[in-house]
């Protein structure tokens, strides 16, 4: 239900997701400093170690998230090299970017589509064996995450090129949060399909170079 790739696993499919970032973060949420002529927003951090979790309903993409190893180069370290020293980094800790489902998203099943696609994305992390997660959100999604039971850190607070203030924050990783996401919204097996044809498994992030 959420196809887990990299870029090089299934390039068909991530045609589709670059237009699926284009309409729904440029067009709709209005992040014009990511327009492009093509209509396929991708940036210098879509390398060959970014995870991709896409979520697919009846052929179509409802909705994305994108893992990014903190042992390479991610927004948030480059946003704010001045709290580096503090900034969490390693192996089992990934900065969590571009997460939208699409505009009235149907449900699947019985679940909507964000608790799909959140749960998805914390059962990769598990199987990741991350401990931690880094993100740049604004405040309401900061709410949005304590709700779901992360124990939220904000690092900083900046102010962005197009005047947004967003929060930089981090969160470990309770042992017990997939159960319980799992039991709130009645999920009783696992949302993954790794790789192009969903019998890959999770593999560690890279070191840094």
């Amino acid at each position: 239900m959420l196809k887990v790739i990299h870029e090089a696993d299934d390039p068909e499919l991530m045609e589709k997701v670059w237009s699926f970032r284009h309409q729904r973060f440029v067009e709709q949420l209005g992040w014009e400093e990511l327009r492009r002529k093509d209509g396929r927003e991708r940036d210098q951090y879509d390398t060959a170690d970014a995870i991709h979790a896409v979520l697919i309903c009846r052929g179509k993409i409802v909705g994305y998230s994108r893992l990014l190893p903190t042992t390479r180069p991610h927004f948030a370290g480059s946003l704010c090299g001045h709290i580096s020293a503090r900034m969490p980094s390693g192996p089992s800790i990934f900065e969590w970017s571009r997460c939208a489902t699409v505009l009235d998203a149907p449900l699947i099943g019985a679940q909507a589509a964000s608790d799909l696609l959140m749960t998805g994305v914390l059962e990769c992390l598990v199987q990741l064996n991350a401990r931690a997660i880094i993100f740049v959100t604004y405040a309401p999604l900061v709410k949005m995450m304590r709700r779901r039971g992360y124990p939220v850190q904000c690092l900083d607070i900046l102010s962005l090129d197009n005047g947004d203030r967003v929060e930089v924050i981090s969160s470990r990783l309770p042992p017990n949060l997939l159960s319980l996401h799992r039991k709130r919204y009645g999920i009783r097996q696992s949302l993954l399909a790794w790789g192009r044809d969903g019998t890959a498994t999770a593999q560690r992030p890279p070191t840094a170079a």
